[in-house]
């Protein structure tokens, strides 16, 4: 996964055609529901409900594809594919890590003023 870059400018930019202001707004909004979304994840391991399990990696790689978050994208998809309960935690770790790392990527490029990430 550290081959992949954290985040697809281009596709950020195809998305909200270049406009800082949209660009932060969908970021915010990716880290706010994908936060959400991470809290439950502790749950659904714990009840070993893979379909739900699944629901919400498949909703978190969804997220991530659209603004071009490539790291957590593939992060929620290996999630999404793991069948092995033993292994969830792995791997909700590392959809944790993507998500961090994408909000340092995004914070070291200064998303509180009016350029893009």
């Amino acid at each position: 996964m550290d081959e992949l870059p954290v985040l697809d400018q281009a596709r950020l930019n195809l998305i909200t055609r270049g406009n800082a202001a949209l660009a932060n707004e969908f970021l915010g909004g990716l880290f706010e529901e994908a936060g959400e979304l991470i809290g439950q994840l502790d749950a659904l391991i714990a009840s070993a409900d893979r379909t739900a399990l699944a629901d919400v990696a498949h909703t978190l790689k969804g997220m991530a594809s659209e603004v071009g978050a490539l790291r957590l994208r593939a992060a929620a998809a290996a999630l999404e594919a793991e069948a092995e309960p033993a292994r969830w935690p792995g791997h909700a770790g590392m959809v944790t890590a993507a998500l961090t790392e994408l909000q340092s990527h995004c914070g070291r490029s200064a998303l509180a003023d009016d350029r893009l990430p």
